[in-house]
């Protein structure tokens, strides 16, 4: 919450079934103009509903696999496996919403919120739920993180059988409002705030959603680094000087 205390961070995504998500919540709760949105988890991650009702999602321990060409193969499958992904889906919404957060948007690790299944089944809660943005398009967010994922042959196979995925989700997924493009903050390593502010000094035309992960342990991002950035007095300058609009997906899901 430092990066948005500091003005310069203006949403964030949660995921309701992590360790610290009730203490997220409370925190944007007490930051009203933060757009929050559902970070849906269906890779690398815990289910929200129990492993009886999701039996043939996760394993025993109720995980989901770790492998986003895993998921993105076992959830291309109909049948019973969609009514599962359904039911674990529409759990991690009513939970999003049960903490009287203001559902701004909806993305997912591994930009498996553009999986055809998966956006199929955005589409049929959506008449149910407040779900009018999402994050698109994902292709660059993608190429960027493929880079600083692990070596070899996985990395190529998931680099080719997930692009289409993704492109296909931007196409479908017009009745759902996004940014005009998507982009790490700082494509580099490690991340510098000079940097970080000679890239905001020329912003393109349109929306632009810059996306870092401030303080995550993972090894494809530079948490401590990115940290620094969005608290940076030289960044909030270069943002300043750019003559920026700042906006969440909250502004985006109000047509503001």
């Amino acid at each position: 919450m430092a990066g948005y205390d500091a003005g310069i961070i203006t949403g964030a995504g949660l995921r309701v079934s992590a360790p610290a998500s009730h203490s997220a919540m409370v925190s944007a709760g007490m930051r009203p103009a933060m757009g929050v949105g559902l970070h849906l988890v269906l890779c690398g991650g815990v289910a929200t509903m129990p492993r009886k009702h999701v039996s043939n999602l996760v394993d025993n321990a109720g995980n989901f696999c770790s492998r986003p060409l895993e998921a993105g193969w076992l959830y291309r499958r109909r049948g019973g496996l969609r009514d599962e992904l359904r039911i674990e889906i529409q759990a991690q919404i009513e939970k999003f919403l049960a903490s009287g957060l203001f559902l701004s948007h909806i993305s997912a690790p591994y930009n498996l919120h553009l999986h055809p299944t998966v956006l199929s089944i955005l589409k049929e809660l959506a008449s149910q739920y407040p779900i009018s943005a999402i994050r698109k398009p994902c292709k660059v967010l993608w190429n960027w993180s493929q880079q600083h994922a692990r070596p070899g042959w996985q990395r190529k196979a998931e680099t080719r059988l997930m692009r289409p995925v993704i492109g296909w989700g931007k196409m479908r997924a017009r009745m759902f409002v996004g940014p005009d493009r998507v982009e790490p903050l700082s494509p580099g390593r490690p991340v510098t705030e000079h940097e970080v502010a000679d890239r905001l000094t020329n912003p393109p035309s349109g929306v632009t959603e810059y996306v870092c992960y401030p303080g995550s342990l993972a090894a494809r991002y530079d948490g401590v680094g990115e940290e620094a950035v969005i608290t940076s007095k030289t960044v909030r300058a270069a943002v300043e000087a750019a003559d920026y609009e700042l906006i969440s997906y909250r502004d985006l899901a109000e047509g503001v």
